[in-house]
C-alpha cells in the first residue's frame, strides 16, 4: 500500500479511512476449527479475537492467500515493516502457519 498511499493527500486518506471505517464486517458463518498450534503469539498484539487495534491490525476474516503471503514473507526477511514479526514467523513450520493463516481467514 505505501507505493500507492504515499502519493495521496491528507484530504483524501481521510475520506479513504472514513469509508472503510465505516464498513461492517461478514458476520461468521460457522463456528471456526480449534485454534491451531502458535497462535496463541498473536494475541498479545492483534487482540483476543484478532480484531486489531493498536498496536497491531485486525487478523480475523482476511483471505486466506493474504495472511498466508504475509506470514511467508515475514519468515523469509522479505516483508520488513515490523521487525518483531519475522522472528514469530520463522518460530513456526510451513504447515503451522498455513493452520494459522487458515483459521484466522475463517474468522
Amino acid at each position: 500500500m505505501s507505493p500507492i498511499a504515499k502519493n495521496l493527500a491528507e484530504e483524501d486518506l481521510r475520506k479513504i479511512a472514513s469509508y472503510f471505517a465505516a464498513k461492517s464486517w461478514p458476520a461468521q458463518s460457522a463456528r471456526p476449527a480449534p485454534p491451531p498450534k502458535g497462535i496463541a503469539q498473536c494475541q498479545p498484539c492483534h487482540q483476543p479475537n484478532f480484531q486489531g487495534g493498536p498496536p497491531a491490525p485486525r487478523l480475523a476474516g482476511l483471505s486466506y492467500e493474504y495472511l498466508v503471503t504475509s506470514m511467508r514473507g515475514f519468515a523469509a526477511n522479505e516483508r520488513t515493516n515490523n521487525s518483531d514479526m519475522p522472528k514469530f514467523m520463522q518460530m513456526l513450520t510451513d504447515s503451522e502457519r498455513d493452520a494459522i493463516a487458515r483459521y484466522l481467514s475463517d474468522l
